[in-house]
């Protein structure tokens, strides 16, 4: 049954694809079940409690950073890309505390689980739309780093989701 899904899956990102004219960077087919414990694992961790809107942003998140030209082209390379003071982007992949919360909440197929495997799965399989329409960034406070522009990258788009403030990135002109 499994199978029967991740084809069904696979199908309906290449339609969606093909008809919302969006093209991966990478050829790397993310609707693997490896990929949506991966998401599901920073969903888990970013944006446990929220809504389900405010899931499936953090989730297209992710995917809007493969898609951007400012971060790597790859999930897994998007999801443990480290900062310049050496932690993983998505903060709480540092943290034993969430490794152990998530290994419980996975073994217990809790609801936070489902909900986050759910929302991994909506938007890695295209079943729902961004409500961000691109950010890569947020966070849980304005003004926050991730919030603001910089010289290399105007923060547009500015929206509040749940708990969290979401910005997209255009490169700045000069």
């Amino acid at each position: 049954m499994e199978a029967f899904k991740l084809i069904v899956c696979a199908l309906f990102m290449m339609v969606w694809d093909a008809s919302a004219n969006l093209w991966w960077k990478s050829w790397e087919a993310l609707y693997t079940d490896a990929n949506f414990q991966t998401v599901g694992r920073v969903v888990f961790g970013e944006a446990r409690g929220e809504p389900m809107r405010g899931q499936i942003a953090v989730a297209y998140s992710i995917v809007n950073r493969i898609n951007h030209e400012g971060y790597p082209n790859n999930l897994n390379s998007v999801v443990y890309q480290r900062m310049s003071t050496g932690g993983y982007q998505y903060e709480t992949l540092d943290l034993a505390s969430h490794t152990r919360a998530w290994n419980d909440a996975k073994n217990r197929n809790t609801w936070e689980y489902r909900n986050a495997i759910k929302a991994s799965r909506d938007v890695l399989c295209g079943r729902v739309s961004d409500p961000t329409r691109c950010a890569t960034d947020y966070c849980a406070f304005d003004p926050c780093h991730a919030t603001k522009s910089n010289q290399w990258w105007r923060a547009t788009n500015k929206m509040r989701i749940g708990n969290h403030y979401f910005v997209c990135r255009v490169r700045t002109s000069g």
